[in-house]
Order: C-alpha cells, then structure tokens, then sequence
C-alpha cells in the first residue's frame, strides 16, 4: 500500500503458485510447459538442483521467508518422486514434511515415480508402481495406442497429457481420497501408499486460480 497526495492507492494482487522442484527434468518440465499453455506469470516453475527432498523443502524454505509475501495469497509447492527417499531416510523425510507444513509449504508427491502420474490419465490403478521398464512399456504402450507417438523416460509429456487432465484428477483423487490437510504422511509416502499422489491438489489449485484471475 503506498499514499500519494494523502490518498490510499491500493496495488493490484494476484496470487502466484510457485511450484519448486530438485531435478531439471520430468516434473519441473511438465509445470514449465503448463505455464506456457496457460500464458501466465501467475504460476512459477523454480528449481533447485539438490540430492534429497529433504535438502529441498530445507532451501525453499529459506527462500520463501524472504520472497513471498503470504499477505497476496501467494502459495508455494514441493514436487518430488518418493522413489527411494523414504525407505532409506524415513524419519528425515517425516522431519522435512513437517517442516513444510510449519512453513505453510505444500507437498505434491508421486509415490512411488512420475510415470504413475502420466499413467493416470489413461487408467486407473491399485498396483504398486515400481519405477523402470514396466510402468514405462505400460505407458508406451497406451501412447501407441492412442495415437500419441513415442514415449521414453523424462521426455515432455504436458502436450500429449493435457485432453486427458480431467481423467487425472479423478484417478489421482480415488487413490488419495482425503483433503489435503487430512493426509497422513507416514502411511502416504510409505509402501503402503504406493501407488498415490497428491498432485492434483496442486493442477486443481492451478486452475482454480486462473478462474479467479
């Protein structure tokens, strides 16, 4: 808010999601091209080249106490596969999920690998994902068949997924069927979580911000 000849001008404000991950690959790619598709500054693709999620959510962190203003509606993201994070650091990663919440930082995972969140919008599954050749031929397959070209591993899927988004959502929500602030994190990262996401919450924040732009 400033004044200007003892007149209260008021700013225009519109929130941002920005949306930070620790690979240069897959995901952040995938929100990069959203944002291109959508023409907005209002989303934020940001990464952080770093080993661990841990080491993520640790630097976003430091970087969102001193660059967002929570005042706007601002909303900041992590986004990381859950691969082999939990099984060989289970208390740490616990420890960096309850440090997000504290810091008003949500999580959009893929247990167990993105693939899983690519394989949703073609069908619905209840089998553990297990990362590597079998969810990627899966996903070949369904590609051929749908007339969509060629799949491999960390190639630019937004395109080819986007007519499909709403079948997504569906099927990401029936593997995670709980709000967002009601997911527990220990079951949900586990094996037992395998296959879930909660990316939806983060495409379904998307949209809704574009509509109330």
């Amino acid at each position: 808010m400033a004044r200007y000849r003892g007149k209260k001008q008021h700013r225009s404000v519109h929130p941002k999601i920005f949306v930070w991950s620790h690979t240069q690959k897959a995901e952040i790619e995938y929100f990069q091209d959203y944002k291109n598709y959508l023409r907005t500054p209002l989303l934020m693709p940001k990464k952080e080249l770093c080993w661990t999620p841990q080491e993520l959510i640790e630097k976003v962190a430091g970087w969102k106490n001193k660059n967002v203003c929570e005042e706007d509606g601002d909303q900041v993201w992590c986004i990381f596969d859950v691969d082999d994070f939990y099984k060989n650091d289970k208390q740490g990663l616990l420890k960096a999920i309850n440090s997000a919440q504290k810091n008003n930082i949500k999580i959009a995972y893929v247990n167990e690998c993105f693939e899983l969140w690519v394989l949703l919008h073609f069908e619905r599954t209840t089998s553990s994902i297990k990362r590597g050749k079998d969810i990627e031929s899966k996903i070949i397959r369904i590609y051929k068949k749908k007339g969509l070209g060629d799949f491999q591993k960390n190639q630019k899927v937004f395109n080819d997924l986007l007519a499909f988004q709403a079948t997504a959502l569906d099927n990401a929500e029936s593997l995670l069927s709980v709000e967002y602030s009601k997911i527990n994190w220990a079951e949900a990262l586990s094996k037992n979580g395998n296959p879930s996401t909660s990316i939806h919450f983060l495409i379904e924040g998307i949209n809704n911000l574009l509509k109330e732009k």
